[in-house]
């Protein structure tokens, strides 16, 4: 009784660690859109493990959508890199860090028309000056905590209440037009005060530091397009 019991026991911590182990990518994906991408599915979110071609409508270097349709998100780091060896060169000589709140990875989504089709952008600029711009119509940040640090890549899933990927995309998805696009940046970065842009509240009746991003060059951008 006593061995069965000691079997189980390790059965438990064996299936506890195992749900915490990181899944494979399935390596279709890399060989489809290379380290250092994103792809953009608009048939589901994109398992880790397998590789769905019917998810994606790729061709001349954008993905396509439909008005009035659905986006899932998926990310692959260079090769051989982790998010925390990108926080790490990022961080390690940036001067601000000593105010960091938290490390971060981020998605910015920009569109070239806003929600009511006035044209916010003639031309995508590269994916370095885009960080630098703030037009952006949904910005998603998460933590990386709880081992986010060690990934090699992550996904953002419609309709995840963790995120604004279907309160902003899709009121701008519903309004779209026939080539109509978003141009999305992923990074890392922190979380820092920002002493330099304190203000006096007058409603609060206090000086109050903002809190605001720094952020990484671009791990990888991509272009979607709406039929």
């Amino acid at each position: 009784m006593a061995i069965l019991k000691k079997f189980i026991f390790a059965l438990m911590i064996l299936s506890i660690f195992s749900f915490f182990l990181p899944a494979d990518l399935d390596p279709a994906y890399v060989k489809t859109f290379g380290y250092g991408s994103i792809c953009v599915s608009k048939g589901g979110f994109p398992q880790k493990t397998k590789y769905d071609a019917s998810q994606f409508e790729f061709r001349d270097g954008k993905f396509f959508v439909e008005a009035g349709g659905t986006i899932d998100l998926r990310s692959f780091n260079p090769k051989g890199k982790l998010y925390k060896d990108l926080l790490d060169v990022f961080t390690k000589k940036h001067k601000e860090y000593s105010k960091v709140i938290e490390d971060n990875i981020y998605w910015r989504i920009f569109a070239n028309y806003d929600f009511a089709g006035n044209k916010l952008f003639d031309k995508w600029d590269t994916p370095e000056e885009m960080m630098t711009n703030d037009k952006e119509i949904c910005l998603i940040a998460f933590s990386t905590k709880n081992g986010v640090r060690d990934w090699d890549g992550s996904a953002v899933k419609w309709g995840d209440t963790n995120n604004d990927l279907k309160r902003d995309v899709g009121m701008w998805l519903n309004n779209a037009k026939p080539g109509w696009q978003l141009y999305i940046v992923h990074s890392v970065g922190f979380q820092r005060n920002f002493p330099e842009l304190q203000y006096w509240d007058y409603n609060q009746g206090k000086t109050v530091v903002p809190i605001g991003y720094e952020m990484a060059p671009p791990i990888g951008h991509v272009i979607v397009e709406v039929k």
